[in-house]
């Protein structure tokens, strides 16, 4: 099988989950005839097993977007020419629209183009003419336009199949159910032995943790941090809450909460720690706190999972298909819910024999998630829709 997979960012540094797919590529390598298009980078890339890697913008060369849009065409056709007959873009408008009108519009529909999303949309949208809400009412419209034009979306778990078929009309058959991957060797647990030993090169001391991992967002539960760091307080709890991530809309409030309630020594602001880092951040977790209001299928979860740390979650997205089933009377939470979230926080951790329990649960309901097995769900289900 031969395959175009468009990656949205390549860089070193990077604290977003896209960093996960330089390995999920290098894995897809070794049994399809894979070319990679990449449209932005910091570093030279380097993914074994690709056969033709393509970058639109090295950091050097910034085309415009235009430029951009014209290059996909040529390369979608450059690698029809070649034998390629199926292109999946992964969670970029920028990637797929050009492939949609070089399939579509310039090649009479002769390929398949894949695209793949996983989100649960719980903002509102504002009619208020900001930059922000016109940019994003312009990805509204060009969204709409690309479900119209894409051959297949591709999401998971599949909860999320009958999300974009109630919210967006696609139709089932025109869905495919592909799972995000994670790579176990280096995500793991580590030994008690082990733990202790990173926890205090990491944070200097021998503290309960909790961890945050996402962008400081309302939409991403942010807001709760403080609140579960005032109950740890208030009931003289030995735990610290490490927040780690991106800034977003919560990211000043969240630093003066942790000022004016004298929070240090229970919530710590540790900003961005870039992904090919932060595994040692979840070794050393004795609970990760997810209380997102929307979600699809969160990697944060399978990287917690993956190193023996239980993560307690709202019911959103397809995060009940991802937790283990018989863990999820203790690390579900309604939605609607946020004082049983934050009382479950401080409960669980209080617990260390049940929080044992749940992480071994969790480690062994992540192999699932291997990055091999998803490699082969990939193969199996795009190599169906070749029309080769």
């Amino acid at each position: 099988m031969k395959l175009c997979y468009v990656l949205p960012q390549y860089n070193y540094n990077s604290s977003e989950n896209f960093f996960h797919i330089i390995n999920f590529l290098s894995e897809l390598g070794k049994e399809v005839e894979l070319s990679v298009i990449i449209e932005h980078c910091d570093v030279d890339p380097v993914i074994p097993n690709v056969k033709e890697l393509f970058v639109l913008d090295n950091g050097v060369c910034k085309p415009s977007l235009y430029e951009r849009f014209l290059k996909i065409i040529r390369i979608y056709f450059l690698l029809y020419r070649s034998g390629v007959r199926v292109f999946f873009s992964r969670a970029s408008l920028t990637g797929v629209i050009p492939l949609v009108v070089a399939n579509r519009l310039l090649n009479f529909n002769r390929g398949r183009v894949v695209f793949w999303s996983c989100g649960q949309d719980v903002v509102p949208l504002s009619f208020i003419p900001t930059r922000k809400n016109i940019k994003r009412l312009f990805s509204k419209v060009c969204g709409w336009i690309m479900f119209k034009g894409i051959n297949y979306l591709a999401t998971g778990p599949e909860l999320m199949v009958d999300y974009y078929h109630h919210h967006y009309g696609i139709p089932v058959q025109k869905i495919l159910t592909l799972y995000n991957d994670i790579s176990l060797e280096r995500f793991h647990p580590l030994s008690a032995t082990e733990k202790e030993k990173l926890k205090f090169n990491l944070i200097g001391s021998q503290k309960i943790i909790l961890l945050f991992v996402h962008t400081f967002n309302v939409s991403r539960g942010t807001d709760l941090l403080p609140l579960i760091a005032l109950e740890l307080k208030a009931k003289g709890i030995d735990a610290v809450i490490l927040a780690i991530g991106r800034e977003g809309d919560y990211s000043s409030e969240l630093i003066n909460n942790i000022a004016n309630y004298q929070l240090d020594d229970y919530l710590v602001h540790v900003g961005q720690i870039p992904n090919r880092d932060i595994s040692s951040y979840y070794q050393i977790a004795d609970l990760f706190l997810m209380p997102s209001r929307g979600e699809g299928f969160p990697r944060v979860l399978l990287e917690a999972m993956a190193c023996g740390c239980p993560p307690l979650s709202f019911d959103v997205g397809g995060v009940a298909e991802i937790l283990p089933s018989d863990s999820l009377k203790q690390l579900l939470v309604s939605c609607d819910d946020e004082q049983r979230f934050i009382d479950q926080s401080t409960a669980l951790i209080e617990d260390s024999f049940l929080l044992e329990q749940l992480g071994c649960k969790s480690s062994e309901k992540v192999k699932e998630y291997n990055t091999p097995v998803i490699s082969t769900m990939y193969i199996n289900k795009l190599a169906s829709i070749d029309p080769v």
